[in-house]
Order: C-alpha cells, then sequence, then structure tokens
C-alpha cells in the first residue's frame, strides 16, 4: 500500500499561514532585500500580523528595530490592516556557502630556513611548533614536465 501524502491531512488554512508570501516579500525588499536574497529571512502575513522567520538572531534584532519602517512601507504598499510584527527563529540550515579554492602559496627557501631557525630558538612550544609547521607546509610543490 502507499503511503498518502501528509499535506492531505494538513488543514488548508494551516498550509496558507505556513507559506511564504512574495507580495509582502517584493513589498519589503528596499529594506530587507539582501536577507532575502540569500534566504536568510521570510515574511507571511496572519490575520493583522506580518510574520518574519529570521535564519539568525542577528537578523532578527535588525528587525525588531525595523518594526516601525516595516509596517510603514507595507501600508504604503496597500497592506492595510497590519498592526503588528512577530519575529521568529527557525532551525532550517541554509544551503552551504559554495567555497572558493585556496590559492597554493610558496614562502622562499630562505624565509623558511628563517621559520625553522626561529623556531628553534623559541621558548614557547606552541609558537615554535606553529612556525615549523609554516616552514613544511609552504614547500614549493614539485615542477611537473
Amino acid at each position: 500500500m502507499t503511503p498518502q501524502r501528509i499535506t492531505r491531512f494538513i488543514a488548508r488554512d494551516f498550509s496558507a499561514h505556513s507559506s511564504r508570501d512574495r507580495g509582502v516579500e517584493r513589498a519589503l525588499e528596499g529594506l530587507v532585500g539582501n536577507a532575502l536574497q540569500a534566504d536568510r529571512l521570510a515574511f507571511t502575513l496572519r490575520e493583522d500580523t506580518l510574520v518574519a522567520i529570521c535564519a539568525n538572531r542577528g537578523l532578527a534584532t535588525e528587525l525588531r528595530f525595523q518594526q516601525r519602517e516595516l509596517l510603514k512601507t507595507l501600508r504604503a504598499a496597500g497592506f492595510e490592516g497590519i498592526e503588528q510584527i512577530r519575529i521568529r527563529l527557525t532551525n532550517t540550515p541554509r544551503p552551504p556557502q559554495p567555497t572558493t579554492r585556496l590559492e597554493r602559496r610558496e614562502i622562499p627557501d630562505a624565509a623558511r630556513r628563517i621559520l625553522a631557525d626561529t623556531a628553534s630558538s623559541i621558548q614557547d612550544p606552541g609558537l615554535a611548533g606553529a612556525l615549523e609547521r609554516l616552514a613544511r607546509a609552504a614547500r614549493p610543490s614539485p615542477k611537473r614536465d
């Protein structure tokens, strides 16, 4: 027997409240466009309340300071009757950001010798170890023909 989709059991009213409101997001893009584009923020409406779903506490704090401006902007865009803002944090992780490939850097032989000599003369074992690792890590890569 094939399992039934869970959306069949969720009330239509509830799913309407849990989806993003693209119209509201377009109206507020001038204030919070960067966060919307980075998928760190989403908006939905519930009766007289604008609900902001934030990906982190810093953004939530920023929105708390902007509440008055957000409400004014919505009214100017034709969204009448919105009286308050609720800010929620989400536990949904953001997709990982693409990593840039690190460029291999080389340290000249003379500098590597200085690092190794300095490491051998330092009393602090942590600093000496770091200098030794740096001298080893920056060795030139073998030349390929």
